[in-house]
């Protein structure tokens, strides 16, 4: 453990929304907390249908995304309003809000829960009849289409539907103005917009490294930055010329995840001093756990534990592995896991390696009724060549919809394909099954990472006899 620092604590064992009054109503929030919100209550009747368009597209202008992606954002918002006012909702209380500001814009479906085919949400989805005749959940396949990410949960009697659009950003310029190289590091500092475009345009320039999806478009982690979604720390020297830097994101309540510390002709010292500054900004916080699954090299491996590694598979059909680590910040309180009996054993493994106080609630079939159909959300990280899957809802289609999305994948060049499960929610564990039979192996606990820790699982199918093409 670094001298600079504490060793880290031991752990212990063991919307407000607006009433839906007819006729429909805006409102915009006068408050100046981020992100902004805009919200409309409407009856679901066809013939409010433009009145929902229009509150989405202007919002979404409002809220900064510009003319094409607010477009898309409002076919999709037409999309849903039509499947639902033309389905069992209809003449029901619709609620409808915009957030966002900055790098994307989220609109946010609420209704009276209702029956809703989700499947179209797939990205594998072609046609849900597979018929030339379009059916009535056509629509909701153009929505899922035309937005960058989808949400769903149903809670208190209700059904919320999220559907998020990024701004467009310009990639990284290939061939960036030349950086006169930094002097040594006399400052960490909280850098301006400036000096975080030019710490990102540095990490573009390093030797290929995995780093998130974002990192590709500077401008939208800067936008990020200044929505508070990103926070960093860069070592200046005498100039203000950034030698180095860190950057962090809360993952929920209790986790945050840090990248980097990135360096650029600075001695390890500077990447000790980057995340003291980073420690000390956690301290008061409910921050329980910090995250790195995108080391530097320069990562002082002794502030943190080892969780495990994943595999990244390189164009050229090399394997390397991937370590990430996680440091404890509080005492741990302990958790509900919920768990498939086939995958226990590596569980309890994991949890007693780690010394993680964690009660193991195996799942068991109750006989109740399942829903025909799974859906999955998928987040791309096209530039490092990887898809994460999450569960969106749990379905007795399961090991088929699973099938299909490693097949479209890979046919796709996606060879680094994970899933993330939910510990803390055991509807999640009923893919338990599927995915051991689709090729997937569980590899990494992420204590704390969702409602409980999330088990992350790797596609290993013929990841060692596959090359990229």
């Amino acid at each position: 453990m670094s001298g600079l620092l504490s060793p880290a604590p031991s752990r212990t064992h063991p919307a407000n929304y607006l009433s839906a009054n007819r006729p429909s109503v805006i409102l915009m929030d006068t408050q100046p907390a981020r992100p902004a919100t805009l919200r409309l209550a409407v009856t679901l009747r066809r013939c409010f249908l433009s009145l929902c368009t229009s509150f989405v597209e202007q919002s979404a202008r409002a809220l900064g995304l510009g003319d094409r992606e607010a477009l898309s954002l409002t076919l999709a918002a037409e999309e849903i309003f039509i499947y639902l006012a033309e389905g069992a909702a209809s003449d029901q209380d619709l609620r409808i809000e915009c957030q966002g500001g900055g790098h994307e814009v989220t609109v946010i479906f609420t209704a009276p829960s209702h029956t809703l085919d989700l499947r179209a949400f797939n990205i594998t989805s072609r046609s849900i009849t597979g018929d030339d005749e379009p059916s009535a959940e056509l629509g909701l396949l153009i929505a899922a289409r035309m937005v960058d990410r989808l949400r769903f949960s149903q809670q208190g009697g209700e059904f919320h539907l999220a559907m998020s659009k990024d701004r467009a950003y310009p990639a990284a310029d290939a061939t960036p103005f030349p950086i006169p190289d930094a002097g040594p590091a006399v400052t960490i500092k909280e850098p301006d917009a400036a000096e975080l475009h030019l710490l990102l345009q540095r990490i573009q320039a390093l030797p290929s490294g995995r780093l998130p999806a974002e990192f590709a478009t500077t401008g939208k982690v800067v936008d990020m930055a200044a929505a508070g979604v990103y926070q960093a720390a860069v070592a200046v020297d005498a100039a203000a010329n950034p030698g180095g830097g860190l950057l962090w994101r809360r993952q929920g309540d209790r986790l945050v995840e840090c990248y980097g510390p990135y360096l650029f002709g600075q001695s390890a010292t500077i990447a000790r001093r980057l995340l003291d500054r980073l420690l000390g900004s956690l301290a008061k916080s409910r921050a329980v756990g910090l995250l790195c699954r995108y080391p530097a090299p320069d990562l002082p491996a002794d502030y943190f534990e080892a969780l495990g590694t994943l595999h990244h598979q390189a164009p050229d059909g090399s394997v390397t592995e991937i370590p990430a680590y996680y440091r404890q910040l509080i005492e741990d309180a302990g958790a509900i896991a919920w768990c498939h009996p086939e995958v226990q054993p590596f569980l309890t493994s994991e949890y007693r390696r780690l010394a993680f106080a964690r009660t193991q609630v195996p799942l068991a079939s109750s006989g109740a009724m399942v829903d025909p159909y799974s859906v999955l959300t998928a987040a791309f990280n096209r530039p490092a060549g990887e898809v994460t899957l999450r569960p969106l809802w749990w379905g007795a289609d399961a090991l088929a919809n699973l099938s299909a999305h490693v097949r479209v994948l890979r046919q796709e060049g996606f060879y680094d394909l994970f899933f993330e499960m939910d510990l803390g929610q055991a509807w999640q564990g009923h893919f338990t099954p599927a995915l051991l039979a689709t090729g997937f192996r569980p590899r990494l606990i992420l204590p704390n990472a969702g409602q409980g820790d999330t088990l992350v699982f790797q596609c290993e199918a013929q990841f060692e006899t596959e090359a990229r093409p």
